[in-house]
């Protein structure tokens, strides 16, 4: 192009921009067409494929980057499980309630809690995102819309494309019996702009990477890419890829036999009467497989190898107000304790912090037979301590409870200061809490060194005020001071209202305090062990107390599961 006629071209398009006959962005047009996946949002979406319609670029609404960084060098056993200790996701176990037996305390079966649908997968907003949606140890998703864009003319520094955009979906299983992940994908809502790209040919792989071991990474042979048409790919619109993993020789480096791999989906578009061909590869995902000998659940469930997806917080979930999870109660109720009241928990110790809950440290599992003098260290402290703490109780029928548990680097002796908590419940709970807890080690694929939280989900107090049993004097309707409620658990579902002294019989509103208007009712009616929805406002205060023989009453609130 001589140096005059691209003058010409520039002067054309500074006059398009100018007058507004084209965008900035359809002036950067690629001759060479594009792939892109597309920035999540309905608004982006709605324009990118309106773009697409019109024939024109979509590279603006595009994610500049859609995988994260990894290093791509083989990485140490120790790098990679720091990197899993630095997830930004976590997820609540589904293990079921304990049963009392003939054998004695008995955990439930182990079931797997997957993403069972396309549309499961879809409704979470972190499906679409550059980790995707990890449910679980062994259930993964992720869901992106990808679109290509072939060139169907291109004049003075303009091109108008004809494009196939496509919702790609993928599911990822692990296991809790082989060193075997799968992945089903899917594709959804394709669209073509011209009708001859439905001829056009669509290659799905998935690929991955070894981490440390050669053998972590193997594709499966039976499980082999899949090119249909795109006519083809509406008729049958799914896919299967199998990954395996090598156990590496156990070693004291390496006694769990762990191996880790990323893996990927690899989308490639062709077509023949363009010469256009297109590669895109969607986000990474980690899993690690092992073959840990000692997964085990009473009396006789044995689990000797898995996958997992490794890069999430596991969370022991004990929802303790549920019926059938009272075994669990007592012992629930204790950690749950020492973790929100550590300075109230025995033995006393000045600024003691105990850790275990979500957003706070860690526990780690120890496995006990591997460290059994750190694991006996753990025990004959907390059997000491319990004996000088309760020397002068009754202990019939009840046995002595510690957290962190002893099989954890958390745990009375091996925490290095005494930030533990021992209290005495019934033989029964913490017979059966101790089994659950094994199983669920078990269940989850929680190894030697890994990092866990607890969550026990019961009713927690958010709020107490006290109130006169008649407006306050040159007050319509204030009968207290304000309050707010603080701290409500994330897994909380209601408010319970409890009056716990002063007249039992006492009703109230709730209303709150606007400097700038009239002050809402926020609840109407209350009284003891009402139940509400949740509501967060501040500045709240009760109102329009009746049935108080004019007397003052407290008000506890709590939010319950």
């Amino acid at each position: 192009m001589s140096r005059s006629y691209r003058l010409i071209v520039s002067a054309a398009l500074l006059l398009f921009l100018i007058i507004g006959i084209v965008t900035p962005a359809e002036a950067q047009s690629n001759p060479n067409g594009g792939g892109y996946w597309l920035q999540s949002g309905k608004e982006k979406m709605k324009q990118a494929t309106m773009l697409m319609k019109e024939g024109k670029s979509v590279e603006r609404y595009s994610e500049e980057t859609i995988q994260e960084k990894t290093l791509k060098r083989v990485q140490t056993l120790e790098e990679l499980r720091k990197e899993d200790k630095q997830s930004n996701s976590a997820y609540e176990s589904k293990m079921g309630p304990p049963t009392f037996t003939a054998l004695g305390w008995e955990p439930p079966a182990f079931d797997y809690d997957h993403i069972s649908t396309v549309e499961e997968c879809r409704d979470n907003s972190s499906s679409s995102s550059k980790t995707g949606y990890i449910k679980n140890h062994y259930s993964f998703c992720w869901s992106h819309v990808a679109t290509y864009q072939i060139p169907r003319s291109c004049r003075f520094g303009f091109c108008s494309y004809d494009g196939v955009q496509i919702q790609f979906t993928e599911i990822g299983y692990g296991s809790n019996q082989s060193r075997k992940m799968r992945v089903y994908y899917s594709i959804d809502d394709i669209l073509v702009t011209n009708p001859s790209l439905n001829g056009a040919k669509l290659k799905i792989d998935l690929v991955c990477q070894a981490k440390i071991n050669a053998g972590d990474c193997k594709p499966d042979s039976k499980t082999p890419a899949i090119e249909r048409t795109i006519a083809q790919w509406k008729n049958t619109n799914f896919g299967l890829k199998t990954f395996l993993s090598d156990a590496p020789p156990a070693s004291e480096y390496n006694p769990d036999q762990i191996g880790y791999m990323d893996f990927w989906p690899k989308l490639t578009i062709k077509h023949a009467p363009k010469k256009f061909t297109k590669t895109i590869d969607g986000i990474k995902q980690r899993v690690r497989f092992d073959s840990a000998k000692y997964m085990f659940a009473f009396p006789d469930q044995h689990f000797w190898q898995g996958a997992i997806f490794s890069k999430t917080d596991a969370v022991l979930n004990v929802p303790i107000t549920k019926a059938e999870f009272a075994p669990l109660k007592e012992a629930g109720e204790h950690w749950k304790f020492a973790m929100d009241h550590p300075e109230k928990t025995k033995p006393y110790k000045l600024g003691k912090k105990i850790p275990g809950a979500l957003g706070d440290r860690p526990l780690t599992r120890m496995y006990t037979k591997r460290h059994p003098e750190e694991y006996a260290k753990n025990r004959a402290k907390t059997r000491s301590v319990c004996n000088k703490e309760f020397k002068d109780e009754d202990r019939t029928g009840k046995e002595c409870d510690e957290f962190p548990f002893a099989s954890t680097w958390e745990g009375s002796s091996t925490n290095g200061q005494d930030w533990f908590s021992v209290k005495l419940i019934p033989k029964e709970s913490n017979n059966a809490a101790g089994r659950w807890l094994a199983a669920w080690y078990a269940y989850d694929r929680i190894l030697d060194d890994d990092p866990f939280y607890v969550q026990v989900k019961a009713p927690v107090k958010v709020g107490t005020i006290s109130s006169y049993g008649t407006p306050k004097p040159g007050q319509d309707h204030r009968s207290s001071d304000n309050f707010s409620l603080k701290n409500i658990p994330a897994y909380t579902s209601k408010l319970k209202w409890k009056v716990t002294s002063g007249p039992k019989t006492a009703q109230f509103d709730v209303m709150h305090d606007d400097n700038l208007g009239i002050d809402e009712t926020i609840f109407n009616d209350l009284k003891d062990g009402s139940v509400t929805d949740i509501k967060t406002v501040k500045d709240i205060y009760i109102a329009n107390p009746e049935q108080t023989n004019d007397q003052e009453f407290n008000v506890d609130i709590y939010a319950i599961p």
